[in-house]
């Protein structure tokens, strides 16, 4: 029996309270009839013990009150029939009080009692004593079904929230005022290679590359309201390599709104990182494209007519051989040029090399 939560009921006319009673003595069952019916509860009657639990299946009733001597089946019987009999399985929630005319020994009490009895009331007992303990172990029993409902949603609640944060991909850490690392969910696993036992308690300065930003900065920005979204740090893995990660943190707090830790969710932007250094490489090599169609129309523009000029000056013969020597350099340079040009066009994989003061420039020739 899965009991509904108390807000739902709001509005709804609840239906009476069943009492079963199983007794053989009739005037008993008229007695009860009266007074239950008259306190705003459904009677239903059982005269023996069989017909009692058949109407245990029939009714479900919210309460059985059983008498202890009776013939064929005397109440333990009855009780330990419906406790230990698959076909009632569906209905253990339901409590039972005993009625005894005698003094029960506290053994037998405590059997009883121990296999999950509720209550015990001794005759004679007046009308008000009966009710008091009927309210009081129906309002008892409510308790118990709301507390296990509580229990049970706040299990399935736990369990959801496992599972859902296993299977988030992102690298989730929990960490404590002492800076330990009290929850790790094993995202980004692969990349990390911490197992979950070895990375439980670390401190979690041992898998935070400060060089970026400190964790004091962190909390601190935290503290003051400042954005902690998405802040680009290195976390060290296991074997010591500087993964880049995009990390967001939120800060916990108790019920009495103290600091207690923080929530880090980390991503691993290695990936990303590669893609935009091949972005910026494109950029570059788009750039060095254009620049080399610019440089191509600028400099052919005046060469062409150098090395048709020198070309056609060499064809007179009119002048000496160091003349001649010369206006042959001034060819193969002008023609060297003219290469360059056409290789700088060509370029789809650039190469640069070290120039003046740690610079970088453009290794044309070594350039594919």
């Amino acid at each position: 029996m899965k009991p509904i939560p108390d807000q739902l009921f709001e509005g709804i006319i609840m239906p009476k309270p069943k009492i079963l009673l199983i007794d053989d003595d009739q005037n008993i069952h008229l007695i009860f009839k009266i007074i239950l019916e008259k306190a705003g509860y459904e009677f239903i009657s059982a005269h023996d013990g069989l017909e009692g639990l058949r109407k245990i299946l029939e009714t479900r009733p919210d309460l059985v009150i059983l008498d202890y001597m009776m013939p064929q089946m005397d109440g333990e019987e009855i009780f330990n029939e419906f406790l230990t009999n698959p076909r009632y399985r569906d209905c253990q929630d339901i409590p039972f009080i005993i009625l005894t005319a005698r003094q029960e020994k506290i053994a037998r009490k405590q059997r009883l009692f121990e296999k999950g009895l509720t209550a015990y009331l001794t005759k004679p007992f007046g009308h008000r004593e009966l009710l008091n303990i009927i309210d009081n172990v129906l309002a008892s029993h409510a308790i118990h079904l709301k507390n296990r409902y509580l229990n049970n949603a706040i299990r399935e609640a736990k369990n959801f929230l496992e599972n859902l944060i296993e299977s988030i991909p992102e690298a989730i850490f929990i960490i404590n005022c002492e800076g330990q690392i009290t929850f790790y969910n094993g995202g980004h696993q692969e990349v990390l290679q911490y197992d979950l036992e070895e990375i439980i308690h670390k401190p979690v300065t041992e898998i935070f590359d400060s060089t970026t930003i400190t964790l004091e900065a962190i909390l601190q920005n935290i503290q003051q309201g400042r954005n902690t979204k998405n802040l680009e740090v290195n976390l060290i893995s296991k074997t010591g390599k500087k993964v880049p990660f995009a990390i967001s943190l939120s800060e916990i707090k108790n019920e009495d709104d103290q600091f207690i830790g923080i929530v880090l969710i980390g991503r691993d932007i290695s990936e990303l990182k590669r893609l935009q250094q091949e972005l910026v490489e494109k950029e570059k090599l788009a750039m060095l494209s254009e620049t080399a169609i610019a440089i191509n129309h600028e400099i052919n523009n005046p060469l062409a007519p150098i090395l048709g000029n020198v070309q056609l000056i060499l064809k007179e013969n009119k002048f000496d051989e160091k003349t001649r020597n010369r206006l042959h350099t001034i060819q193969r340079n002008a023609q060297r040029i003219y290469q360059i040009i056409q290789k700088l066009q060509a370029i789809k994989k650039p190469v640069t090399t070290k120039y003046v003061d740690n610079t970088k420039m453009l290794d044309i020739f070594e350039s594919k």
